[in-house]
Order: C-alpha cells, then sequence, then structure tokens
C-alpha cells in the first residue's frame, strides 16, 4: 500500500516536471525564433537602406514574419510571451540595423538565423498554411510601413 503510495507520487512529480519544462522549452524556442527574425528583418532592413534592394528586403521580412508566426502559432502563448517576443525581435532588428561595421562574427550570426529560419518554415509549413491569410495580411500591413520608415532615414 505505501508502495503504491509512492510510486503514484513519484508519478506525480514526473508528470509535472516534464509539463513545466515543456512550456519552458516552447517559450526559448519562439524567443530564439523571435531573436533570429529580428536578425534578418535587420539585415532586410540594412540591404533595403544600404544598396536600395527592395526585393530582399521583402525576402528577409517574409521569411522572418513567417517563421515567426509558424512557431507562435504552433502553441499556446501568453499575452507577455508575446509582448516578451516582439521586444526581442524590435532590440535584433536595431542589433543589426545599426551596426557601424559587420565583423565576422555578425556575419555568421546573420546566416545562422536564415538557416534556422528558413528550417522552422519547413518545419512549420502546415501551420503557416492553414493561417496564411491573416500572415499576408500582417506582410502586406507592416512591410510598406517598414519601408516606408527605412527610406525616410
Amino acid at each position: 500500500m505505501f508502495k503504491e503510495f509512492l510510486k503514484s507520487r513519484f508519478m506525480s512529480i514526473v508528470f509535472v516536471l516534464v509539463i513545466t519544462s515543456t512550456k519552458q522549452s516552447y517559450s526559448n524556442e519562439f524567443d530564439n525564433i523571435s531573436a533570429c527574425a529580428g536578425i534578418v528583418i535587420g539585415d532586410g532592413a540594412s540591404e533595403l537602406r544600404d544598396l536600395e534592394n527592395e526585393e530582399n528586403f521583402d525576402d528577409a521580412f517574409e521569411l522572418a514574419i513567417k517563421a515567426f508566426y509558424g512557431e507562435g502559432l504552433s502553441g499556446s502563448r501568453s499575452s507577455e510571451d508575446i509582448v516578451i517576443a516582439e521586444n526581442i525581435i524590435a532590440s535584433n532588428v536595431d542589433k543589426i540595423y545599426m551596426q557601424p561595421e559587420w565583423t565576422a562574427d555578425v556575419y555568421q550570426e546573420v546566416i545562422r538565423c536564415y538557416r534556422i529560419l528558413g528550417l522552422k518554415v519547413l518545419e512549420k509549413s502546415v501551420i503557416i498554411k492553414m493561417n496564411i491569410n491573416m500572415i499576408n495580411e500582417y506582410l502586406n500591413k507592416y512591410k510598406a510601413r517598414f519601408k516606408r520608415m527605412i527610406n525616410a532615414g
């Protein structure tokens, strides 16, 4: 009887630990994708500012947003998680956009993020397809705003 109690108690503790670590890993992955989304948008914004390359900006922005939404919509997110993710994106856009000179480390980080986001889009392609109308509305609305801000600066 006591053995059964200990066994059930142990299983309950293991269950709680698994659930809490899963929630944390969802947040960590979302934060990582948000960070890379910001880096890739920052790279596209730099291309638009420095080389007037609108096509590269469009592609970078679309990749970043699709990966962000793919990950974001794949689990339940609190409003706090979303606010943090948006702040991560914004700070990493600034981090890359404001780079006075690109070092090898910055270049490697940008390339790494393009790879990560490309893989995330493939991994979450079903979720992205299911929500493509909403994602495209966001892309159309905010891509033009970003371009206008970059071109005005």
